[in-house]
């Protein structure tokens, strides 16, 4: 799977609103606007985390620890006609993600627990996610929702995004 794809750097940093307000300015002029905004240039994520009890990757993550995994369900704008479960892994500054759409009733499947249909799917993916769902008790456990503005430069093949009103809570089945 790793290698039909590049990792990439990913960089995440609190700025002000005022830096914020100045940089989008900048990047405005000298940047495409990513084709999937709405007309105000930005867009909703809502993400469902998976975890263990223990919150395996949660504290993989506070610890610092370089070389982790984590898996989500994620849909935009709150239209469930296109939903992804996707695998992120972090290695320091650089991720790599693999995702699969599902359609709204494999997902509803996921979130209740019902797991055994992927077992003999074609998809590496979602055999991955059922077999860690297994031994490792994979739960969905966070769900993550924000805004999203992004901006595209060619040159580089550099992405930049300003995330804002971000919102978590726990995950209720």
């Amino acid at each position: 799977m790793e290698d039909k794809k590049r990792y990439r750097h990913e960089l995440k940093f609190v700025i002000p609103y005022g830096e914020y307000l100045a940089m989008r300015a900048r990047l405005r002029a000298i940047t495409k606007p990513d084709p999937h905004t709405s007309e105000d240039g930005r867009y909703k994520i809502s993400s469902i985390y998976f975890d263990n009890t223990d919150d395996k990757a949660l504290r993989e993550k506070i610890d610092g620890i370089g070389k982790r995994e984590k898996f989500r369900i994620r849909y935009y704008n709150d239209d469930l006609s296109f939903i992804v479960l996707e695998k992120k892994m972090k290695i320091g500054d650089l991720c790599l993600k693999f995702s699969t759409k599902i359609t709204e009733e494999e997902c509803r499947k996921i979130l209740s627990g019902d797991t055994g249909w992927m077992r003999s799917s074609d998809n590496d993916l979602l055999k991955e996610f059922y077999a860690k769902t297994i031994y490792q008790q994979l739960k969905p456990r966070v769900l993550v929702s924000y805004v999203r503005e992004p901006f595209i430069c060619k040159a580089g093949n550099v992405r930049i995004a300003f995330d804002s009103n971000i919102r978590t809570s726990l995950y209720a089945s």
